[in-house]
Parts: C-alpha cells; structure tokens; sequence
C-alpha cells in the first residue's frame, strides 16, 4: 500500500535562490530520495539509532543527521526533489513537511517498490535521478551534474576510479520499467536493460554510503 501527500511548493531551499516555473519546464529532472530502508546492519553493528536518524558534522561544520544531510544537497541543487519513506518514519516525515518536500509513504523497504512509488507519484518528470538517503556525502554539484546527463533514452550513472556510484539517473525511456520494480535491490536490473552511458567524476562521495557506525564521521 501506497499512502501520499503533497505541498503546494515543491522546492523550498532554506533561503537559497529558487528556479522558476520556466526553469523547471526546461529541465524537468527530479530527485527521488530514498529514505525507506530499516537500516537493519547498522543498528545490528551497535548503532543506537535509526541510521537515517544517526547524527554528524559535514565538512562545514554543520550538523544534522544522515537523511538531513542528503535532503539538504537535493534541495540545495534546484532540482524539483520527492522523499520515499515509511510511515513509520515520523522525523523523515517532520522535516520534509517543514522544507516543502512531497513525501511518498511506502509500507515496506525493498529498494524496487520504493522507486516504484515515486516515479508514479513523479510521472510528469523527464527523468529520475535515485539518490538514497544513506549516502549524505553526495553534493548538490554531483547531483546537478548528473542530472544535465540524463537524455530520455536509458541510464546514467557515474564511476570514481571506474568503480560504478551513485546518483543514478533514469530516463522518460525507462518510466513503464522502474514504475513496475519490486526488487530488493532496486534498479540493478536495468542496468542490463537499457543503454547505460557512465560519467566519470572526480568525487569519491559518490561511493560513500552508511552502512555501519564506524562510518559516520566523528562528530564536532
């Protein structure tokens, strides 16, 4: 089952400046963040919280926690940007209501139906870029980037050393496949699928995610 709502403003960037409504006509690129993972191995490892919920200081000093971190980079790129989440993800939920973000409610946590839901409830979009929720080391500058490489025709994800990362983006052409996954893995699948085009960056953030305590950085 599938539970949605919705705010009027789809971009709210905590003061920072806004596209317009012809920006985003002209590059209607969205960001799926993914943020319904129980997050099972972290908290089995001996961290004391949800691993979306775990707390840390970026390279700026700022804190905030794991999905903060990832929601603030979607929202600092301009991009139009929907969270993927739990009902039971109550302080997902909070902070999204209180940055303008649309939510879509998902009741279980395979990566597949979690895509699913927010390509169907983000249909109108030209493409999909899947940034999940447990990689909060990604910048608003990758995201931006690897949104302008998405073309209607198949995948784009981007490599760090040749080793595949993520955000992954998806184009109009893979809208009736990733609206049907269920898979607990995502979109592998369709990697094999669909024309898949690479990037090459020089950020090594894109591999980073959090999986375990020992991978958050200590905190300031």
């Amino acid at each position: 089952m599938v539970n949605l709502w919705q705010t009027d403003n789809l971009n709210v960037n905590n003061g920072e400046p806004q596209m317009d409504d012809r920006q985003l006509q002209d590059n209607p690129v969205g960001i799926l963040v993914i943020a319904a993972g129980h997050g099972r191995r972290f908290t089995a490892a001996g961290g004391e919280t949800d691993k979306l919920l775990a707390e840390f200081s970026d390279a700026s000093g700022r804190a905030g926690r794991v999905f903060e971190h990832s929601c603030r980079a979607a929202l600092q790129s301009q991009l139009p940007v929907c969270v993927v989440t739990r009902p039971a993800q109550h302080a997902i939920q909070r902070y999204c209501q209180q940055q303008g973000i649309p939510v879509v409610l998902v009741e279980n946590d395979r990566m597949g139906e979690s895509i699913a839901a927010g390509v169907r409830r983000m249909s109108g979009w030209r493409g999909w870029l899947i940034h999940l929720a447990d990689m909060p080391f990604i910048s608003a500058a990758v995201l931006q980037r690897m949104a302008k490489e998405i073309t209607d025709e198949g995948i784009v994800r981007p490599t760090f050393g040749g080793q595949p990362g993520h955000p992954v983006g998806f184009g109009r052409s893979t809208q009736a496949a990733l609206s049907q996954l269920t898979a607990e893995h995502g979109a592998r699948d369709l990697l094999t699928q669909f024309p898949l085009h690479t990037v090459e960056l020089d950020d090594e953030a894109i591999l980073r995610d959090i999986d375990l305590p020992s991978q958050l950085p200590d905190k300031k």
